[in-house]
């Protein structure tokens, strides 16, 4: 499958990210998420679909439960780290998802996650643009 839309998006984020100060990475942005908690949930889909990416290249998929964000927002204490740690860490785990992705052998793109019910080739598609959507809302 191809990355390229993923690299894309890093590329033209990754330095926009860095320019926010850590005064501005603190503030709430929309009703409910820091900055910090916004792109902290941005690593937590990275950390989900790593799963999802890597285990429905073995087959259909069951038993992997489902995306519980604030939970996982909360716990996951954004809030209290630098800002510039978790855009390094959003940035490189963003790249390792790239070389997954380009690594997925077109012919499992139709292996199904039933609980999500939606194929690894529509998760690899949609994954950027739900990286853009949270992104335009950060700056």
């Amino acid at each position: 499958m191809d990355s390229t839309p993923l690299r894309t998006l890093l590329e033209a984020w990754h330095d926009r990210l860095l320019a926010v100060t850590e005064a501005e990475a603190q503030e709430v942005v929309g009703t409910r998420w820091s900055r910090k908690e916004l792109l902290g949930h941005l690593i937590d889909s990275a950390a989900n679909n790593h799963q999802r990416f890597i285990r429905l290249q073995q087959g259909d998929l069951q038993g992997l439960a489902g995306y519980a964000q604030e939970h996982w927002v909360a716990a996951g204490q954004y809030q209290r780290a630098a800002w510039s740690d978790l855009v390094a860490l959003w940035w490189q785990y963003h790249r390792q998802l790239a070389l997954i992705i380009d690594g997925i052998d077109p012919a499992c793109g139709g292996r199904v996650w039933q609980e999500g019910g939606v194929d690894l080739e529509a998760l690899v598609l949609d994954y950027p643009r739900h990286q853009l959507h949270h992104l335009e809302r950060l700056l």
